[in-house]
């Protein structure tokens, strides 16, 4: 019985790994890390206009942003836009108080409504029109243009992709200085793959007619590969 107790004991102990070495520390690996970074034409952009408006009254403040709102949508239709690419984005309203210096309580003294819609659109040379007549129709408020990619796919492919050919590229420079031949891929990590959409601003409605250039959007991906030689 005792000779099987000992037995039991030298095995568990043949068994468990040095102190702080892993399953795999034994083994022979190189690791190396790939990334791409591409640029691409967008195809879709999404443009937010609106009003803003103070009165004495919350309902006079929403009517005024409401008849706004209401013509920046019929002259977009005018333009070929349809119904379903715009939505409303945004619809507040907030009493504004007055800043006694007496230090009395302050006071309401109106409200401000604000009324944002969105449109989106794979017309890009719609976008500068789009603009000048929705501050033709009152539009006093501009969150700006973002454009990016319907389907990002094939880019997003296309930059993994090049992550992979980028690391295989770093272990096969390290295996041949070393006098080492790569055998096998043991695992590859995906890092991410990132859509950087582009965003374009405006400080105020510049004079029509507005010119919109789209450049392009990044799309970065990155990977790490262990590699077994």
């Amino acid at each position: 019985m005792r000779w099987i107790i000992a037995s039991l004991v030298i095995a568990l102990v043949l068994a468990i790994p040095a102190a702080g070495q892993t399953p795999e520390a034994s083994r022979n690996q190189i690791v190396t890390t790939g990334s791409a970074r591409i640029d691409v034409a967008p195809d879709q952009a999404t443009l937010s206009v609106g009003a803003e408006a103070q009165r004495p009254t919350a309902a006079e403040a929403m009517d005024a942003v409401n008849r706004i709102a209401t013509q920046i949508l019929a002259r977009w239709q005018q333009l070929g836009v349809r119904r379903e690419d715009i939505r409303t984005s945004s619809v507040q309203v907030f009493p504004v108080y007055t800043a006694p210096r007496d230090g009395s309580a302050p006071q309401i003294a109106g409200y401000r409504a604000t009324y944002l819609v969105t449109l989106t659109t794979t017309n890009l040379p719609l976008l500068g029109r789009a603009i000048d007549t929705a501050v033709a129709a009152g539009a006093n408020t501009m969150r700006g243009i973002t454009f990016g990619l319907r389907d990002a796919t094939k880019a997003r492919t296309e930059a993994l992709t090049l992550a992979v050919r980028e690391a295989r590229e770093k272990a096969e420079a390290i295996a041949q200085a070393a006098g080492l031949r790569i055998k096998a891929i043991d695992r590859v990590v995906e890092g991410g793959v990132e859509v950087q959409v582009r965003e374009l601003t405006f400080a105020r409605a510049a004079p029509a007619p507005t010119q919109v250039e789209p450049g392009t959007v990044t799309v970065t991906a990155s990977v790490t590969i262990v590699f077994s030689y």
